[in-house]
Formats: C-alpha cells, structure tokens, sequence
C-alpha cells in the first residue's frame, strides 16, 4: 500500500510538472534510429529504430531554464543551451562519464541528431553514439 501511495505521488509530480512545461516551449523527440560504437577502433553500426536505453523525450522552458524529460524512466535533467537561432537549438546533456553529448533541433526539417561522446575510466572503454528523430513543438 505504502509503495503505491508513493508511486501516485511521483506520478501526479510528473504531471504536474508536464502540464506546467505547457506554458514554455516543449519539444517532444521521437527517436527512430541509432548508431553506435564501442571500444579501440571506431566502427559504427547502425539501426533504423532506437537503442534500447533511447526513450521518448521531452524538452522544455520552464523559468527561463531548459530541462530535459525522459520517457519511461521519468527523470528530469537540466540542459545547458549552446546555441538558438531561426534554424537550430543546440544543448548540452549531460553525460555519466567524462565526455560530452549534445542534442541538435534542425527546426526547418523537424528533425533531432543526439551524440555522445565518452570514456569509462573505471571500464576502460570509450563509446561513441549518434541518435537520430524528430520532434514536435507544443506551446
């Protein structure tokens, strides 16, 4: 009982704090394809649908701040904005190793590129992965 009074709660959070993203500007990607790669030599391979790991995400404005909101997991993350004009807007996301990614909006063509580039000290591996989608603009 005491596990699904705190499931409701996150729940109604999430919802919340959707709603509120309504007010900003909210870009919700769908991810449809992915390429990776992993180790010493760089060599891609790539899928015409999403990773595992890639859920559904929004994007939003709320208090002149961007926030990032993955699918099935939920978890809210600040972004760092590199760059907006009429064409793109480009963030930073954040990233578990050292290393970096960045997220593309191509506003013209409605498409999303994600990268990520990092290395696992602790593993002793680098990774190297590119995401691609599209996106919609609510208001």
């Amino acid at each position: 009982m005491k596990i699904k009074k705190v499931s409701l709660r996150v729940t109604a959070m999430i919802l919340a704090l959707v709603a509120n993203t309504a007010f900003g500007e909210t870009y919700a990607l769908v991810f449809d394809s992915h390429c990776s790669s992993r180790g010493e030599k760089l060599e891609f391979s790539c899928k015409s649908e999403p990773s595992f790991s890639s859920q559904n995400t929004i994007i939003f404005l709320r208090d002149g701040a961007w926030f990032g909101l993955e699918g099935a997991s939920r978890n809210v993350f600040p972004l760092g904005l590199i760059k907006k004009d009429e064409n793109v807007i480009v963030f930073n996301y954040p990233v578990l190793y050292s290393g970096v990614a960045t997220i593309v909006l191509m506003k013209k063509t409605g498409r999303f590129y994600m990268s990520e580039i990092a290395y696992s000290n602790a593993l002793k591996v680098q990774e190297v992965s590119i995401d691609a989608g599209r996106f919609t603009i609510g208001k």
